[in-house]
């Protein structure tokens, strides 16, 4: 009999005619059912629970209910993936017909599977409200299926969660909407047929408004027929109508449709007169689990499956006992009690549901013994889609409630935030550092320092919850309302973020003015990743919420937002860019590494405002002790000339327009008399002025030993300048300094680039603004922007060595390690602020200043120049000289000359290099951003191998083709 079973189901969907012809299909089904014993068929009503987490003797134990009882499907739960494939194989094996696997998998695998990968729940999927991603995450998840051998998701939720309280369903409905939950709940089911996978919607009749956990207890619906019409069964009937594969049948105590109080999944009435006949569904109903006390309690083990049969069930799923209930399914058959005609006709459905999944071609092949190594094979990791799935669900179902006073986003990134996180705190980490990547704040865990509280000009709290899954704790405790009361207590803005459920804001102490919600929904990494972005205005918020949150905002509320041209973090495809291309730069870099080009460096990417690569490589010094982090400061070298002297120029020339055409000697009298005061400001910039290249200014300062005591003092002596970490110098040595520069020899006026009209430039703006250049560029672009890390004397400014990249081991002239202060001697000599030199950055705040100049003068809500001032300094100014210079920045090279960037940028770019070997590079062209930070000057300045093996220009080209 085995046998003849085995060979009908190899014919039935291996040849090809058979097929094509769904007439022929449904003959083979009927033959199958006349071989079958009544012991067999009744097996085929059984989806037992199996555990790849568990020992073999319960794997034998399954096993033995497939050989003997002849069970005709699993429903696989906690376990792995590469386990659960194996135990699926053996039991696929053992079998004379292809096992049905089932599984919940509401949010992929990993709501049973560990190292899996966990989507976004329902309730998120309805934030954003697109049919489209709905669609491609049931797709996803079906993929994930199909990997691990499953064929049936017990999946979606089509519950309308209208209840806030209740406690088992929450998140994982679609919303509080009846007409929303259908949309959604619609395209993932379509999502699923794309995938190949057999759809169950769940929980019908409907679990939504619910106050107990039906695994604990018989839920009661105090629903009337009128109101389980127009709410509860809106998404169901459509999902019916829809071509839903299968129905899951809740445990459920609904007086308007069983005023018996037995469990709807026992009820006739549900099942056979309302799901089939009144709705004419044909599709596989299952039970929920047979285990849960909703039902356990009604009917012992065999009776209560007899009664769920009789209600109409074709699946049993999770029995407790199969024998016993194998066997008294059997005797009711027998006496009479049950219908073989309906046993018939469940059967059909059943293996029905197996012809039109992969269960056939899963039992093939494990019964050669290759299912695992054919699943692996032909099923191979698509996290990195996955991911940008997900990515794009966060970015639509972020929502922002309408109450509250604080701006949103926020403008001023130059007040003290202070973040506290709350709930499951550990986990968020990536939230607090893309918080610091806008504005860098204390990050504060479930407690408040009076300190901050009195200095913080506003807060962040964020509330995470466990993302393990989403029964996790998202209330706050009384502990933390009572802080949250504190915070609130100040008058000051509050911006609350809930990495959690949204139901979660109910728990809120009161709802004051000065308090704004942001909901993420989930607590992943890309939620952690976007919110503070959401915050400062670098992307828009555009979902609604889901639900009813009282006083916190209706179901379809929220309020939109615009973006700021901020920069904001995402993925190379979202900016137009394939990601797998750039995986060229990593080699590069660590071929650079490797033959000591630099011991490490950071490199950055944007494209569109949006930064696509951003990643640290290497350590401070080739003695490895300090791996090289994202917020590092590198000294930027000559990048400062665009980055700290051109802001102030640029300023000046859209107050003077004439500036550029005056004469050095009209702004400063260090060149009076001198053959330099009559140069035209821009030929300096342009670096055809013929001044020279620089002056080794240090070395008239330690010509003799009596020259050396007279100018040097250890550091830290009163009226001294600080040179380095030890030694200082008389003050005095500025006009030297200068009048040096004004008795140098000036050269041909072909193009020379020169250091030494940046020295005058500095003073010339310190006169004009009656300020230092260093206050004065920090308050007018770098605290706006948010640059905290882009910073003269960076020591002086409170970070540390550890936060510094040293620059050389100086055995010329400091006779120590350059290490938080300046690397270029001139800039040195002037106490670490130049023209010329003399800014330490990492390379995301460098990237503000850049993105600046990219957006054509703006960052953020402000504009600091006019689109025209930017284009004309980024323009070459005097091409027909052979001249590539723009205006201060660097331009691409002319035809067959040499130059800073790969000949793949257009000739609107422009950007800037660095001795120290740094380089940025901005392209209006494709609205790309490059960064560039080394230390290659370590241990020793003379070290060429960057540019001789042009690291810089080779990952630039690499960019280029990623994009083209």
């Amino acid at each position: 009999m085995k046998r003849l079973i085995t060979l009908l189901f190899i014919l039935l969907f291996t040849i090809p005619s058979l097929m094509a012809q769904s007439s022929d299909v449904e003959a083979i089904i009927g033959q199958t059912l006349s071989t079958m014993s009544l012991e067999e068929k009744v097996g085929q009503l059984f989806m037992v629970a199996a555990y790849s987490n568990k020992d073999e003797a319960h794997q034998k134990a399954i096993e033995a209910l497939v050989t003997e009882h002849h069970i005709g499907g699993v429903i696989v739960m906690q376990g792995g993936p590469v386990r659960q494939q194996r135990l699926i194989q053996r039991l696929q094996s053992a079998s004379t017909v292809p096992l049905l696997v089932g599984q919940d998998a509401e949010w992929g695998q990993a709501m049973r599977l560990d190292s899996t990968y966990k989507f976004p729940t329902a309730l998120t999927v309805g934030a954003a409200g697109s049919k489209d991603l709905a669609q491609a995450l049931g797709a996803a998840m079906a993929y994930e299926c199909q990997r691990v051998g499953v064929h049936m998701s017990f999946s979606p939720v089509l519950d309308v969660n209208t209840n806030p309280n209740n406690p088992i369903i929450g998140v994982r409905s679609f919303g509080s909407d009846a007409p929303a939950v259908t949309q959604m709940g619609l395209a993932t089911l379509e999502g699923f047929a794309d995938g190949g996978v057999l759809n169950c919607g769940k929980h019908f009749p409907g679990h939504g408004d619910t106050q107990q956990d039906s695994h604990k207890t018989l839920p009661k619906v105090e629903r009337s027929l009128e109101e389980l019409k127009a709410i509860e069964w809106v998404p169901f009937q459509a999902a019916v109508s829809g071509g839903a594969d299968a129905m899951m049948i809740a445990h459920l105590n609904i007086p308007a449709l069983e005023p018996s109080g037995k469990p709807t999944s026992l009820s006739r009435t549900v099942i056979r007169d309302i799901l089939r006949k009144e709705w004419g569904f044909d599709g596989l109903v299952l039970t929920d689990a047979l285990n849960m006390k909703g039902v356990s309690e009604f009917a012992p083990a065999g009776q209560l499956e007899v009664e769920a049969f009789l209600a109409g069930n074709d699946i049993l799923l999770f029995p407790t006992d199969v024998p016993k209930a194998a066997a008294t399914l059997v005797a009711a058959f027998q006496n009479g009690t049950l219908q073989m005609t309906d046993l018939d006709q469940s059967v059909r459905r059943i293996l029905r549901a197996k012809y039109s999944s992969q269960a056939q071609q899963h039992w093939e092949w494990a019964q050669q013994g290759v299912m695992v190594d054919s699943l692996q094979s032909q099923f191979p990791s698509l996290d990195n889609d996955h991911e940008a799935l997900t990515w794009d669900l966060i970015k639509k179902s972020a929502t922002l409630s309408p109450h509250g006073a604080p701006a949103f986003p926020v403008a001023q990134l130059a007040q003290q935030f202070c973040h506290i996180s709350i709930g499951a705190h550990a986990t968020g980490q990536t939230f607090s550092r893309y918080l610091d990547k806008y504005a860098e704040m204390p990050h504060l865990q479930g407690a408040i320092r009076e300190a901050d509280l009195k200095n913080s000009d506003a807060f962040v709290v964020s509330f995470h919850q466990d993302p393990k899954n989403p029964w996790r704790r998202y209330k706050l405790t009384t502990g933390e309302q009572a802080l949250m009361r504190e915070v609130l207590g100040t008058g000051k803005p509050v911006y609350y973020v809930q990495l959690a459920n949204p139901y979660g804001v109910l728990t809120l102490p009161e709802q004051p003015a000065n308090l704004r919600v942001l909901h993420m929904f989930e607590n992943n990494e890309a939620a952690q990743k976007l919110a503070p972005q959401f915050l400062f205005g670098a992307r828009p918020v555009v979902g609604k919420l889901p639900v009813e949150l009282g006083i916190w905002g209706t179901q379809g509320s929220g309020k939109s937002t615009r973006a700021w041209n901020r920069l904001s973090y995402g993925f190379p495809e979202e900016a137009g860019i394939h990601g797998d291309r750039l995986t060229a730069i990593d080699s590069i870099m660590h071929h650079a590494i490797a033959n000591e080009a630099t011991p490490g460096g950071q490199i950055l990417i944007a494209r569109g405002g949006e930064v696509i690569y951003d990643k640290s490589f290497g350590h401070h010094t080739y003695e490895k002790k300090s791996p090289v982090r994202w917020s590092d400061l590198y000294d930027i070298a000559s990048i400062t000339k665009i980055t700290g002297t051109l802001p102030g120029l640029m300023t000046w020339y859209e107050k003077q327009p004439l500036l550029l055409e005056s004469t050095l000697g009209n702004h400063t009298r260090r060149l009076d008399g001198s053959d330099k005061e009559h140069l035209v400001i821009e030929d300096v910039l342009a670096h055809q002025s013929g001044l020279d290249a620089w002056i080794p200014y240090y070395v008239r300062t330690i010509a003799t030993d009596s020259t050396k005591n007279y100018w040097y003092a250890p550091a830290g002596t009163p009226n001294f300048v600080s040179v380095s970490n030890t030694m200082a110098i008389r003050p005095e040595i500025r006009d030297t300094m200068f009048a040096m520069l004004a008795e140098s020899a000036l050269k041909s006026k072909d193009y020379r680039y020169s250091d030494l009209g940046y020295y005058l430039f500095m003073e010339m703006l310190e006169e004009r603004f009656n300020e230092p250049i260093d206050r004065w560029v920090k308050h007018t672009f770098y605290e706006p922007i948010g640059a905290k890390r882009l910073t003269y004397n960076p020591l002086d400014a409170g970070f540390s060595l550890e936060e510094i990249v040293p620059t050389e081991e100086d055995v010329y002239w400091r006779n120590e390690r350059v290490h938080g202060r300046v690397h270029d001697m001139g800039a040195a000599m002037l106490g670490g602020v130049a023209g010329h030199a003399g800014l330490f950055a990492n390379a995301n705040d460098l990237a503000k200043m850049m993105q600046l100049y990219l957006n054509g003068g703006s960052y953020g809500p402000d504009r600091f120049f006019e689109a025209g001032t930017l284009e004309k300094f980024t323009s070459c100014a005097f091409c027909e000289l052979k001249n590539r210079r723009g205006l201060g920045f660097d331009k691409r090279q002319l035809e067959d000359g040499p130059g800073p960037s790969c000949t793949c940028a257009s000739s609107q770019s422009f950007g800037h290099t660095g001795f120290t070997g740094t380089m940025v590079w901005m392209d209006p062209a494709e609205d790309l951003l490059y960064v560039f930070l080394s230390n290659r000057t370590y241990p020793d300045m003379e070290n060429w191998k960057l540019s001789r093996l042009d690291v810089r220009t080779n990952i630039q080209s690499v960019i280029y083709d990623a994009i083209h």
